[in-house]
């Protein structure tokens, strides 16, 4: 017992890490085994579980630079019940042969960037992550945790006008041009059309949004384009330093969660892209500048909602607030 007890800590810690489907399953047996040893376990396997649990939870404190981070919140949730469910599975519903299913993941190769591709990683870290959180608890607490409240940041500093206004926009609304900066889009169907670049955080959401002024209000704009600012990645043209390029995430999570966590696309859709020219360099860099400052507004305010649950004493603060 002590030697698979050993093992399954192993497969849990091993690098390159093995597919979530294959840790959940693990997170299952050792489970299982826990509970016939009364949760108890060697020091030697409880240092090597917190080298496994830190490892889990650096994999998703990388994802908050990803280009999925703003959905790192709803995946938590998304998930959460189903490593629930799958640890508290019955023998007799458990396929005998799982010890011997691997799953092929896909990779983004270096240099050929996919937003699919980085959506199923963020997932993978997400769900590695819950198993040993829960796994952390049944050890520590001998128990497994329900699903947690991760709460939004206080709006109360973002309650202007101008950010409820850009925030609930949509294709074809009006929206305050604000603080806009103008340029210049080309479209193959439109040709080139003068707009306003208009950037805003509000919470844990953040758009990107192109609007052409109001033929008849000054200040107000009409919405031709909308982009989430996650993984926008503005970059200014070598030779044109009056081009800004932008990526655009043109994967749907929504269609995939749709069909079931364990689905993958099989053809993803190639990213999208914007160039945007200003009238002068200066503009130029002022407009990736305002891009950046609120993807990192926007990254703020997932980090503060993330943060109790990354934190060591996360399981203390449960035990503490179910004493009260």
């Amino acid at each position: 017992m002590p030697q698979i007890l050993k093992t399954l800590l192993k497969v849990l810690a091993c690098q390159p890490p093995v597919s979530p489907p294959m840790q959940w399953h693990t997170g299952w047996f050792l489970r299982k085994l826990l509970q016939c040893q009364g949760n108890k376990l060697t020091d030697d396997n409880i240092h090597l579980f917190n080298t496994s649990y830190e490892q889990s939870r650096e994999c998703l404190q990388k994802e908050l630079d990803g280009c999925w981070f703003d959905h790192i919140p709803d995946t938590i949730g998304h998930e959460w019940g189903s490593c629930k469910k799958a640890l508290e599975l019955q023998f007799h519903v458990k396929d005998p042969l799982f010890t011997l299913e691997l799953e092929i993941c896909q990779q983004a190769v270096d240099g050929n960037f996919n937003s699919c591709f980085a959506w199923e990683r963020m997932v993978d870290a997400v769900k590695v992550f819950i198993l040993h959180l829960q796994l952390k608890a049944l050890i520590f607490m001998g128990c497994l945790l329900e699903k947690p409240s991760l709460e939004s940041p206080s709006d109360s500093d973002l309650g202007k006008t101008y950010s409820r206004d850009i925030s609930s926009a949509s294709f074809g609304s009006e929206v305050s041009l604000g603080s806009g900066i103008p340029c210049r889009i080309a479209f193959s169907y439109a040709g080139v059309r003068d707009i306003y670049l208009v950037a805003v955080a509000r919470g844990i959401s953040g758009k990107l949004i192109l609007a052409e002024k109001h033929p008849f209000r000054s200040q107000r704009g009409v919405v031709i384009a909308i982009a989430p600012l996650a993984g926008l990645s503005p970059r200014i043209d070598e030779d044109h330093p009056t081009w800004l390029h932008l990526r655009i995430r043109e994967f749907e999570p929504n269609f995939v969660k749709a069909k079931g966590s364990q689905s993958k696309v099989s053809t993803p859709p190639a990213d999208g892209r914007w160039t945007l020219g200003f009238h002068s360099a200066k503009a130029c860099e002022t407009a990736r500048l305002l891009i950046l400052e609120e993807t990192c507004k926007q990254r703020s305010s997932v980090e503060s909602m993330l943060a109790p649950l990354l934190r060591e004493d996360y399981l203390v603060n449960v035990l503490d607030s179910q004493g009260d």
